[in-house]
């Protein structure tokens, strides 16, 4: 933490963290939202001093509970050390030749790149291969791999994936596809739009992120996480000059584009081009800390067993192109009230008649707007044996401004979770949904991914999303993902419901407490791909 947090709170903390013992859980749950979503926290971007406040408001709150640390040295912190890359913007550059023409694609135009973790001057030219999607996916029976040498070469790919693939576990291998093109021996890659990538994120607004900081989390030896060092350089092209980048290659990109729709095998193959690609880079580092404590099980064997409950606390901070008066995105909702809710649900175990039987660990991670890093890093050090915790429930973004009696548990149909949730659910007059947007694969893209890629069972509980709102003062789901996520307008003036944030608390509390006191361990369903994940 830094040290001038602790000249700041040393007086100011009391006032600020304070709330009665008895007081509502309405009142309580308001009380930490005023002070997760101001603006005197800048938006708690990983890194800053405002998450370092939020971060030590949290571990008060625990020790205030008589939640045990559960960090590192006795602790409640976690120290998560960070590389930081920042583009140089007058600097990219991209060629492509076939031999005769060069053609120059213009950066922040029809061209994006983004900054060089490993190196602060990077350049690398040579062959084009167009790879296909770059998926390799043995489980689904799928390579864009075979046939193709990329010893050498940069790898043209799309951003897409076969559309007859399973979402969730399609997501899955799209996220090791630099892991694939390493193995293959690639130097480079240029990944090119395509209309479905266009849906999902648009290229106009991929620019909005070329300033934003690669961040990578570093090894207990100094290496820079999943760096790949060994891909020299990357761009990502819009649609029309992927389009002109294959038709100098003498081929049809809206014939492949035609293929993907109608789920046909794509021919990966030489592209008789070369290119050059150039950038540079400006390397800072920094730490931030995930926050993480314990409530001791009862059970002389099962409280060596834990639950971990999740929610991140950082936000995006402070938008630097913003037209807007307001420019301080606060993350009411994303992620103030999962950290509320979570920081309620340790109130619960506190205060109650018996104490679970299992373990349960709160873990308030940072980094999860970098890419769920913080989240990763505790999965690969965590501060209890990772074969001993036996499920995560992950709480990110639960969008409070409306009722509802639907709950989604993304990841539930993949593990025995699934009858523990939909049982506890209904002894509190609530009912448990199939995830309503599966295209979105959403299990794989908030911090209980980190949790399933070492084996562990994992949910991700959200009220409805598909909820018809019908009270004029609420703000609906659809509408708040579309006007305010992500953006300043996600702060306190939203009409944020206490009374339901209360409801909110009691039924994940009673999730938790029935997961820690199952008598059997909570286990993968035998055909889910993701009991294949964590295992040696």
């Amino acid at each position: 933490m830094k040290k001038i947090i602790s000249c700041l709170v040393g007086v100011t903390a009391s006032l600020l963290c304070a709330s009665a013992v008895n007081a509502a859980s309405p009142e309580r749950f308001k009380g930490h939202m005023m002070l997760l979503a101001d603006d005197l926290l800048a938006g708690r971007d990983t890194g800053s001093i405002g998450h370092d406040f939020a971060s030590l408001y949290i571990a008060s709150e625990l020790q205030k509970m008589g939640v045990a640390p559960a960090g590192e040295e006795g602790s409640y912190y976690q120290i998560v050390p960070f590389k930081q890359a920042t583009l140089d913007m007058s600097s990219p550059k991209m060629v492509v030749s076939d031999g005769d023409d060069s053609v120059e694609f213009e950066f922040m135009q029809n061209m994006l790149m983004s900054a060089d973790i490993n190196n602060e001057t990077s350049s690398v030219s040579g062959e084009l291969v167009f790879a296909g999607f770059g998926i390799d996916a043995p489980y689904l029976n799928y390579s864009d791999y075979e046939n193709i040498d990329l010893k050498g070469k940069i790898a043209v790919i799309l951003s897409d994936r076969p559309h007859d693939f399973p979402s969730e576990e399609g997501s899955h291998f799209r996220r090791l596809i630099a892991d694939s093109l390493v193995k293959s021996g690639a130097i480079g890659t240029i990944v090119v739009s395509t209309p479905t990538s266009e849906k999902v994120s648009p290229f106009e607004k991929r620019k909005l992120y070329v300033k934003t900081p690669s961040t990578r989390w570093l090894t207990k030896e100094g290496e820079v996480n999943n760096g790949y060092p060994e891909l020299k350089g990357g761009a990502t092209l819009s649609l029309e000059a992927g389009k002109t980048l294959f038709e100098m290659a003498g081929i049809d990109l809206e014939e492949i584009f035609e293929k993907i729709e109608n789920n046909e095998s794509l021919t990966p193959r030489p592209m008789g081009l070369t290119a050059t690609l150039e950038k540079k880079s400006v390397h800072s580092e920094t730490t931030s800390p995930n926050v993480v404590g314990v409530f001791e099980g009862s059970d002389p064997e099962l409280k060596n067993e834990f639950i971990i409950l999740s929610a991140h606390s950082d936000h995006i901070g402070v938008s630097k192109n913003s037209v807007l008066k307001d420019n301080i995105n606060n993350g009411a909702m994303d992620n103030a009230s999962g950290v509320s809710t979570l920081l309620e649900i340790a109130h619960e175990f506190h205060h109650a008649k018996e104490k679970p039987k299992r373990s349960v660990i709160f873990a308030f991670v940072t980094g999860e707007e970098k890419g769920l890093l913080g989240s990763e890093y505790y999965a690969t050090y965590p501060t209890v044996p990772i074969d001993n915790i036996v499920a995560n429930v992950n709480l990110d973004m639960p969008i409070l401004t409306y009722r509802t009696n639907e709950i989604i548990a993304f990841g539930a149909t993949h593990s025995s979770l699934e009858d523990t949730v939909s049982s506890t659910l209904l002894k509190n007059e609530m009912k448990l949904i199939e995830d309503p947007m599966p295209e979105q694969a959403i299990f794989v893209r908030s911090d209980q991914y980190s949790f399933v890629k070492q084996g562990v069972p994992a949910v991700f509980l959200v009220p409805s999303l598909a909820t018809e709102v019908k009270d004029a003062l609420a703000v609906s789901p659809q509408t708040f993902l579309a006007k305010h996520y992500h953006m300043p307008s996600d702060d306190l003036n939203l009409p944020i419901d206490y009374e339901w944030a209360a409801q909110f608390v009691e039924i994940n509390y009673a999730i938790a407490r029935d997961l820690a006191n199952a008598p059997e361990r909570p286990a993968w369903n035998s055909d889910s791909f993701f009991s294949t994940l964590g295992k040696d």
